[in-house]
């Protein structure tokens, strides 16, 4: 089964693409297809119209005389007042069923964004995919993941709304890639990279190319009413084999050890690397996997370091190795809880 989404095509969508190209000037192959897509249906003609005369665009038909052969007649000169309302109940009208935020159209006050794509992404816990988008950006999400993705005519938003995700990006000067991740927004035009959303701060590990880094305070409106979509060049820039930590108003540069980062990317493999770390933060990690939950003897235990490298899907050959290794036995407390500790010395 493809993970390739089509994208479904609704009468007003079209219709108001359509209005939008109307605006500016049809060009002859334009006025082609225009015709032919009023002919596919009644309900094209009907839609169109309808967003003709809501956006007073009746005098732009002119161009249109094969089609609409009956010359427009003209608007008053009072016709403001009349429009203006009509505009306000089609405003109301759209927020009252939930359109205005997930149209197809974002009317922002110097701009306008087409949705040409949107759908969510997601992973449960112990699961990880990969999905190929239509301009062949690919996404690779990990465990218990959820990302959502806009594509309009001026850029691609991806909002991360829990969990890691890796990104390799289809090249597009056109259209910038931004991932929304906690208060940040991550922008690469054709690059690679990996996002990991933590309760405090966000992870970012650039893989290839370049990327820019900036907050979300540096934008006054929503992703998809900005008039520039591109971040400022002098925004914070995290390059190829770099690992930065994302607050708001404070990203830094924590590392380039490529060890280190080979073990933060190593779930992609389906891998979990251990280099040193304590048995608590280990296995904090390896709750992200599982729905065990962790708890620990004493202090000790919690503090032993270890390592190795453990299959993310074998959490049973992970407390075996434990025990082998590193004498840390394990007892089952509930269907979803276990204690671990060091065995006991014997005589």
């Amino acid at each position: 089964m493809s993970n390739v989404i089509e994208l479904n095509k609704d009468p007003m969508d079209e219709a108001s693409l359509w209005i939008t190209r109307l605006d500016r000037g049809l060009s002859e192959q334009e006025q082609v297809e225009l015709k032919i897509w009023l002919q596919a249906s009644q309900t094209h003609v009907d839609t169109f119209m309808q967003l003709v005369k809501l956006w007073d665009k009746m005098e732009s038909l002119s161009q249109l005389s094969e089609l609409f052969p009956h010359k427009p007649q003209p608007v008053p000169s009072n016709k403001a007042p009349i429009f203006a309302w009509a505009a306000s109940f089609i405003f109301a009208s759209l927020i009252s069923v939930g359109l205005w935020l997930n149209a197809d159209i974002f009317f922002g006050q110097d701009t306008i964004q087409v949705v040409q794509f949107n759908s969510d992404y997601e992973t449960k816990i112990g699961e990880q995919s990969t999905f190929f988008l239509q301009d062949k950006t690919r996404i690779k999400l990990n465990t218990n993941s959820l990302v959502r993705v806009t594509y309009t005519d001026k850029q691609r938003v991806f909002e991360l709304l829990r969990g890691e995700m890796h990104v390799v990006v289809a090249h597009n000067k056109r259209k910038p890639l931004s991932v929304y991740a906690g208060a940040n927004i991550i922008q690469a035009v054709g690059t690679a990279f990996n996002v990991e959303l933590g309760s405090e701060e966000v992870e970012l590990i650039v893989t290839d190319g370049k990327v820019l880094v900036s907050d979300l305070n540096s934008q006054s409106v929503a992703p998809l009413k900005l008039k520039n979509v591109y971040l400022s060049p002098k925004s914070f820039a995290v390059s190829k084999g770099q690992k930065a930590q994302l607050k708001a108003r404070n990203t830094s540069i924590i590392g380039s050890d490529k060890g280190k980062l080979a073990s933060d990317l190593a779930w992609q493999q389906g891998n979990l690397i251990f280099r040193g770390e304590s048995l608590f933060d280990a296995m904090q990690e390896v709750s992200r996997y599982t729905n065990y939950q962790f708890d620990f003897g004493d202090e000790d235990t919690k503090s032993l370091q270890i390592a190795g490298l453990f299959k993310t899907s074998d959490i049973s050959g992970l407390l075996a190795a434990l025990e082998t290794n590193f004498n840390v036995v394990f007892k089952k407390m509930s269907s979803n809880k276990i204690r671990l500790s060091k065995k006991p010395l014997t005589e």
